[in-house]
């Protein structure tokens, strides 16, 4: 698969992005939860390694790697070059919240929020890319679903599993249920939408309808295995149960590398 390296970078950036939400939402906890705090560190740390190594990838993409500053000429045309600037920003203030989280210094709670909130930005113009692309399978809003989406559940089920507070685990529970949900009903409203546009455009593959349907059972089974993962993790969730919860975030993120698999694949 040529977009191995697309597929790989999408799914760590948005997670990372994710991990940084989750945990601007969990820091305001702190000061009530003490033990909150004591787990913050460890999951701004993930957080950044993550988002570093998604930037790494993206790179291998490139023909020529060192060229990559090139994409940054046009920032006033190309979500390319926002998304490659929201990116850097992102990054940046999440290892300075880091440090100064690390130092124990003031300001960190800020610049973490910061980090978040520049993160969905850059998830906003990763999916504007794809969206304007001349792909009849990507020119659809469930494109930005899908990726606000993963940001969401990945980052929830990674960050929920190694936090011991019970309003932390309910408020995951709820995070990944709606947005499995809402995805999940914007299924058939996809699927009709791109049948009933005008698929002649030439592009790879030359024709994406055609490659979706070869596909019609991976998709259904990543769909399945979403569903299971948010009801394993629902359950784990709810009942403080460890071993079920993390079944569930297993299944969960295999479910968003089966569904960013087709989306590729089809693209």
């Amino acid at each position: 698969m040529h977009e191995l390296p697309l597929l790989i970078f999408t799914l760590l950036v948005q997670g990372s992005v994710g991990m940084t939400v989750f945990l601007t939402l969990s820091a305001r906890a702190a000061s009530r939860i003490p033990e909150v705090k004591h787990q913050l560190l460890p999951g701004m740390l993930l957080a950044c390694v993550v988002g570093g190594l998604g930037l790494m990838v993206s790179t291998l993409h490139l023909g020529y790697p060192l060229n990559a500053f090139n994409a940054l000429r046009h920032v006033a045309s190309s979500w390319l070059s926002r998304e490659i600037i929201f990116a850097s920003l992102y990054l940046a203030a999440l290892g300075l919240a880091t440090l100064l989280m690390f130092a124990k210094k003031p300001g960190w709670k800020l610049l973490l929020a910061a980090a978040g909130l520049v993160g969905l930005v850059d998830v906003f113009c990763m999916a504007q890319i794809y969206m304007h692309a001349s792909v009849v399978t990507w020119q659809h809003i469930n494109t930005l679903v899908l990726f606000i989406g993963s940001v969401g559940i990945i980052g929830s089920a990674c960050m929920a599993v190694g936090m011991r507070s019970r309003a932390t685990l309910r408020a995951a529970v709820v995070i990944i249920t709606l947005l499995v949900l809402v995805r999940l009903v914007m299924q058939p409203v996809w699927l009709a939408d791109i049948s009933a546009m005008d698929n002649t455009v030439v592009t790879f593959p030359h024709a994406p309808l055609q490659m979706l349907q070869q596909l019609r059972t991976v998709h259904l089974l990543s769909w399945c295995v979403s569903v299971v993962g948010m009801l394993c993790f629902a359950a784990g969730g709810l009942k403080a149960a460890r071993g079920t919860m993390l079944l569930g975030s297993a299944l969960l993120i295999a479910g968003e590398l089966m569904l960013r698999f087709v989306f590729f694949s089809i693209g």
